[in-house]
């Protein structure tokens, strides 16, 4: 905007006299809101990566590796590579063709903006192979590359309200104690004497905030460990869940010459463990998948049909394949009891999940949390503003209280998008 200095708030005038000079950093600020909102983004700086699960084999051959695609909404190459009939290329000669289906990446190309939010939790089921983990280890620049795809984070834009309320507070103390309220006092000093109320500057002594900030960290520290804790837990249960339904073919393959009584056992436990991850995904992702995977395994059967049309699909899907195992042709019945356990651990594995996945942590924990960070974070600014005046320094406030809003509500946003796991747990 052109401004004339003439013309500009007495605010401005004194801000910029200041020992650092505030403008560039505010407008580079706001530049990045503006770009954090925007709907369509170059993604030439967003580093795909570990997250979206490329298959690096070793250093001198890769399969599906990973990229940094240079393209723009609108499909067309837009970073220092060719264009080969209509496929981005990068500098290195990496192909667009080379993301994994259904990563972060690929939904990017595809649609020319970062999905985020609700949107982008099913591209977030991060799977690591060998190439994945010497990438995670050994990148020298990780710290650049983090804060270059800061933007595109789906975490950063889920603060964007948190952060710009905040930032709004602080503009609003600084707007007052450095502009409205010097005017006022010079237009109208008897006014604003008898007015003792808004006579003076907004502005909290920030003692109590370092004392109550202890609090509010353990606070925000065990609220994301328990969500930790639900992850680990959902994680290790589904891991069972493999482990089991694995061995339960093995034995029957063992036990059993029939071929087709071990291929109808495989297709039972195949569909214990999709109605389970049915149960606890999205209906509107998986619903309709479920059903036409379950009728392609079973075509006309009435096995398959009953089990879609059950009230409670994992117990029907759990009693098949219980009636599949004791149905088994196999020389010594016995030798079926210790495999049945093996079902058994399938049922606890499944009740581990379906209490995760049904009872949050402790919503008055959450509740109170989110509280006390809120009260906490609005009025950060009336205290960071009594510091810095001291300083000589106004002006930090600021870009100060942005920076700690996006970091504690980030954390507490971590605890929220671990909550509820499954959605972004790798069960496919």
């Amino acid at each position: 905007a052109k401004v004339k200095t003439a013309n500009a708030l007495p605010w401005l005038s004194a801000i910029m006299k200041g020992p650092s000079p505030p403008l560039l950093l505010i407008v580079s600020a706001g530049a990045l809101l503006a770009a954090s909102q925007s709907s369509h983004i170059d993604v030439h700086a967003f580093s795909p990566s570990r997250h979206t699960t490329c298959n690096k084999v070793d250093d001198s051959r890769t399969t599906n590796s990973c990229l940094v695609l240079r393209t723009s909404s609108t499909g067309t190459n837009t970073g220092g590579g060719e264009n080969n009939g209509g496929n981005n290329t990068n500098e290195n000669g990496k192909s667009s063709k080379d993301v994994r289906a259904g990563s972060l990446m690929a939904a990017t190309i595809e649609t020319g903006k970062v999905p985020y939010g609700e949107q982008s939790r099913k591209y977030r089921r991060t799977v690591f192979r060998h190439g994945d983990w010497v990438e995670h280890r050994g990148s020298s620049s990780r710290v650049l590359a983090n804060l270059q795809s800061m933007l595109f984070s789906g975490v950063v834009r889920q603060l964007r309200p948190q952060v710009l309320l905040i930032s709004s507070v602080a503009a609003i103390v600084l707007a007052w104690n450095l502009a409205l309220l010097p005017a006022l006092q010079s237009e109208y000093p008897e006014a604003m004497h008898d007015m003792q109320i808004l006579n003076n500057p907004i502005m909290l002594p920030p003692v109590p905030f370092t004392l109550s900030s202890p609090a509010l960290g353990l606070l925000l520290v065990f609220r994301t460990n328990a969500s930790y804790a639900r992850w680990m837990e959902a994680r290790n249960a589904w891991a069972r869940i493999i482990a089991h339904s694995r061995n339960l073919v093995r034995m029957g393959s063992v036990f059993s010459e029939d071929e087709q009584a071990v291929q109808s056992l495989g297709r039972a436990v195949w569909l214990y463990c999709r109605t389970v991850m049915n149960e606890l995904s999205s209906p509107e992702e998986d619903e309709l998948p479920y059903q036409e995977q379950v009728e392609k395994v079973y075509g006309d059967s009435v096995v398959g049909q009953r089990i879609v049309a059950a009230p409670d699909r994992t117990m029907a899907a759990w009693k098949q394949l219980s009636t599949e195992l004791h149905g088994l042709p196999v020389p010594d019945p016995k030798a079926l009891i210790e495999t049945d356990k093996s079902i058994i651990i399938l049922g606890e594995c499944t009740a581990t999940c379906e209490k995760t996945y049904s009872s949050p942590v402790p919503l008055v924990y959450t509740r109170h949390t989110a509280r006390f960070l809120s009260m906490w974070a609005l009025l950060l600014p009336a205290a960071l503003y009594s510091a810095f005046s001291d300083l000589g320094q106004a002006w930090a406030v600021l870009p100060a209280s942005s920076v700690l809003a996006f970091i504690l509500f980030g954390v507490d946003e971590l605890a929220m998008q671990l909550e509820e796991l499954f959605s972004i747990l790798p069960m496919q």
